[in-house]
């Protein structure tokens, strides 16, 4: 299933600001190891960033052929 993302480029920058300071909160964490949880966060963070590089080249895309 696809979904569709939107979310200007301001709101990537907080999304991974939010990303970076729970994954310090985790590092920082004595209670168990939670590298697993910090690798699965980078890789989501990743996918979220692949997500909006494509739906901006399809929406050019779209634009362009409207206008041919």
């Amino acid at each position: 299933m696809r979904y569709i993302l939107d979310v200007s480029g301001h709101d990537l920058k907080l999304i991974r600001a939010s990303i970076v300071n729970f994954q310090r909160t985790l590092e920082l964490s004595d209670h168990a190891e939670f590298d697993n949880i910090i690798d699965d966060l980078d890789e989501c963070f990743v996918k979220i960033s692949r997500m909006k590089k494509e739906q901006l080249k399809n929406k050019v895309m779209r634009k362009w052929d409207r206008k041919k």
